[in-house]
């Protein structure tokens, strides 16, 4: 197979490969919880609050601030190698098309990081009330 085809297809099936673990193991970690929750109640055993409360949340509260940090660092961690390679003393051809396409690959997780930051100060604003 060509190498300018395989690059790409492998690229883009590792990323939804991983979507699929982070999901599968999730979903997953959920299943075991609602067993025990279940196994709980068959057998008799009080249930409290705090432990409904616990099982019913998908996500730790500072969970989206984690994940909005990471998509920022990643963001920083490409805007800073487009900067490195534009920088560089032997600019080879295409280089300032490179690092603007770099840059702009760098828009994509900071947005993403942004919303998760709003999501984070919002929601648990709106849960502070």
């Amino acid at each position: 197979m060509n190498a300018e085809i395989f690059i790409p297809i492998t690229f883009f099936t590792m990323i939804i490969l991983v979507v699929w673990l982070v999901q599968h193991f999730n979903q997953k970690k959920r299943a075991e919880a609602f067993q025990t929750l279940r196994l709980a109640i068959e057998k008799g055993q009080p249930l409290t609050q705090e432990a409904l409360e616990s099982m019913a949340r998908v996500s730790s509260p500072i969970a989206d601030l984690r994940r909005g940090i990471v998509f920022i660092s990643i963001a920083a961690g490409f805007a800073a190698f487009a900067t490195i390679i534009g920088s560089g003393q032997g600019v080879h051809e295409g280089g300032p098309e490179v690092t603007r396409g770099l840059y702009g690959v760098a828009t994509f997780p900071l947005f993403i990081g942004l919303a998760f930051l709003g999501l984070h100060f919002f929601a648990n604003e709106s849960k502070r009330r």
